[in-house]
């Protein structure tokens, strides 16, 4: 009786352009999974085909899509062979264009136990959890992690709110805000978790300060004041010499937090750092060094040849990040600096 021999199975492999960096994927999963699994700090937020953070270009090769990319990408983008890596699946070896990866902060993506040691109320609805970690975990502020309840909740998002040479290695901050029907907040917020064991994997994202001279204005909302504190205190403790503009969009005076940490970087700083806080629902009774309206109002009225000049840095709602990246191509063209990160909730189907 004849044998055949079984040809072996093509080895295939995922290269992303410009970086150096491969891996073998499996065919079977996403390359997004595949990618994470091979310790790539590949940029993703949703997961699941609706945010487009993961979208890439696809240089060569061939894949398969899980699902219909056409909702979340251009129809230009498409025509340029860009597809969703959360919903991609290598049919051959390929080649990517992943941008911003190239010029990512060379740390280590770890995935790392700890224990939470720390609970506190920030506002009504954001707490801030502190983390004892098992081992170090290396981040650039600015950056995110995600947080894991093993068998129980999780992964779920949240942005490093320390400057990186302000904590232990082996210790990471989180501001979490509560979010409506979140898996991961409402069991956070449910009572005191500390002591709760939980992995912490990352980091993740593309908000950290770019070398340069520019001055730089943040714009943050809510909960995504966490990255942006983070990377003010890094650039101050780095010495950066370059100006700072913060607002802060909120609802309510009551919706204000951190105001002794951002008074001591203004008092380091002097008239290199402006504070401007900003509430959309506030009466009148507020202090007047508190603004009124969105922070595109506030932006507006900034000096011309500020904005003409500045390094972009927003983190927040995507609706505020989406109305600040419009407003600002509105009044400088699509050549403008601009880094964001945008906090999905439930809606989006991830949990920030």
């Amino acid at each position: 009786m004849a044998m055949f021999k079984r040809e072996p199975r093509e080895v295939k492999t995922v290269t992303i352009a410009g970086t150096g960096k491969s891996f073998v994927t499996s065919g079977k999963d996403s390359v997004l999974n595949d990618a994470l699994d091979a310790g790539i700090p590949f940029p993703h937020s949703c997961t699941v085909g609706t945010c487009g953070t993961c979208k890439v270009r696809l240089l060569g090769g061939k894949v398969r899509e899980l699902s219909d990319s056409a909702n979340i990408l251009s129809a230009e983008e498409l025509r340029e062979r860009y597809v969703l890596a959360c919903q991609t699946v290598a049919r051959s070896s390929i080649e990517l264009d992943v941008a911003g990866l190239a010029e990512m902060p060379d740390h280590p993506l770890r995935r790392v136990d700890g224990e939470i040691v720390l609970q506190r109320p920030l506002t009504y609805d954001i707490v801030e959890i502190g983390i004892r970690l098992d081992g170090p975990l290396e981040y650039t502020a600015g950056q995110y992690a995600e947080l894991t309840v093993p068998g129980r909740l999780g992964p779920r998002a949240y942005s490093f709110a320390l400057g990186a040479q302000r904590r232990d290695k082996d210790y990471a901050t989180f501001f979490c805000r509560l979010v409506a029907g979140g898996d991961f907040t409402e069991w956070l917020f449910a009572q005191d978790r500390t002591g709760t064991r939980l992995t912490v994997a990352g980091p993740f994202g593309n908000l950290w300060l770019r070398p340069g001279s520019s001055p730089v204005l943040c714009v943050a909302g809510g909960s995504g004041l966490a990255p942006i504190k983070a990377l003010l205190e890094d650039a101050q403790d780095s010495g950066a010499e370059r100006s700072f503009t913060l607002i802060f969009g909120a609802r309510t005076q009551r919706d204000l937090y951190c105001m002794a940490e951002i008074a001591a970087l203004r008092d380091r700083w002097q008239d290199r750092f402006t504070f401007l806080p900003v509430l959309s629902e506030e009466n009148d009774d507020s202090p007047a060094a508190v603004g009124r309206g969105l922070v595109t109002d506030v932006i507006a009225g900034l000096a011309p040849e500020f904005l003409a000049d500045c390094a972009v840095y927003a983190c927040g709602p995507p609706p505020m990040v989406d109305a600040v990246e419009r407003l600002l191509g509105a009044l400088r063209g699509e050549d403008v600096p601009f880094y964001a990160d945008r906090f999905l909730d439930k809606s989006s189907r991830a949990d920030r």
